[in-house]
């Protein structure tokens, strides 16, 4: 509704302008407002064409261009052919007119031509005023997002745990300590700056989640849990925006193995081919989840998804019976994202 508001403003005040504008020769201005109200449909269809021609011919600019010229020609035409029949007879008697005279049909194209222009230049200003408003938008939630993200992905309870066990390992002097440090420490300078960038190589998120991984199976034993990572990337430079697969696999451990006493597992899988990713995080569950759990990780997700990647990505979210009879209830999450 309001499109055909601001264009029906538009063709108001550009038949309104036209009709003062030529009756300053005479002072009619009733006269003017009728013969100009008479041509603007040429303009309109000239216009309105012009504009199906740019869009439809959007990734071909010479065909869009000759669409452009063929449709400003048509409205010419069309313009000279009211005027012959009824607007120089009706309203200029003393007047004589030639359909064939190329200098005053040069005219009429012109005229067509300075509609679709100025059509087209507020076209362009009010898209590129929606633009800048989107993308004003994007930063604020971006931000928003990231912060949330921030909060989500490093709850307090997971920095304890790393860092009591990273003291436990320090006590006894476990060769792991160096390595479990650096984990943790990348993970931090990858949360609180690599974020910032609108996208990054796959192979550094994928590392992150590895770390990750790795820092949360410290707060199992061995035969409490079971961790299957595969990671196959045919482009490990595709870029991706960052933290976008860490929180479907703190997902996992924080909503579903997190809760079992023994037997638990987690299943990650992500895979990239020709710039289509797909990631599948599996894990063990003792009761059906709550399909809208209070975790904010799932919901910055589909966020972020929606924003960066509109109508190229989706996200399901699956409860269901393990593919082995040893495994019990699963609950599955599946990322499809076309990275093109």
């Amino acid at each position: 509704m309001r499109k055909l508001a601001l264009h029906t403003a538009f063709w108001t005040a550009y038949w309104l302008i036209y009709a003062y504008t030529y009756s300053r020769y005479d002072g009619n201005v009733t006269k003017y407002l009728l013969t100009e109200g008479v041509q603007m449909p040429a303009r309109m269809l000239a216009t309105y064409m012009s504009f199906w021609m740019l869009e439809r011919w959007a990734g071909r600019t010479w065909w869009a261009l000759s669409g452009v010229v063929a449709a400003t020609i048509f409205g010419g035409i069309l313009n000279r052919l009211l005027k012959l029949w009824y607007l120089v007879p009706a309203f200029f008697p003393d007047s004589t007119i030639h359909f064939w005279d190329i200098g005053r049909m040069m005219v009429d194209v012109f005229d067509c031509a300075l509609a679709s222009g100025v059509a087209l230049s507020a076209r362009l200003f009010f898209r590129q005023q929606a633009s800048m408003r989107l993308e004003e938008q994007l930063r604020r939630e971006k931000a928003e997002v990231e912060l949330r993200a921030l909060k989500s992905q490093l709850q307090p309870h997971f920095l304890f745990n790393t860092i009591n066990n990273l003291y436990a390992l320090a006590r006894i002097k476990s060769d792991k300590t160096a390595p479990v440090a650096l984990q943790l420490a990348n993970l931090l300078r990858f949360v609180l700056y690599e974020t910032r960038k609108p996208t990054i190589p796959i192979e550094q998120e994928i590392k992150i989640l590895q770390d990750y991984i790795a820092l949360e199976q410290l707060r199992f034993d061995d035969d409490r849990l079971q961790v299957e990572t595969v990671i196959e990337l045919d482009d490990p430079q595709q870029p991706i925006a960052p933290l976008l697969l860490l929180p479907l696999a703190e997902n996992a451990f924080k909503h579903g193995v997190g809760e079992l006493r023994s037997d638990a597992w987690v299943h990650v899988l992500v895979r990239l081919r020709n710039g289509h990713l797909q990631m599948e995080v599996g894990n063990s569950v003792e009761t059906r989840p709550d399909p809208n759990p209070d975790g904010i990780g799932i919901a910055n997700v589909q966020r972020q998804l929606e924003l960066l990647y509109p109508g190229k990505s989706r996200l399901e979210l699956k409860y269901q019976p393990a593919d082995h009879p040893n495994q019990g209830e699963q609950f599955k999450a599946l990322l499809k994202l076309d990275l093109n």
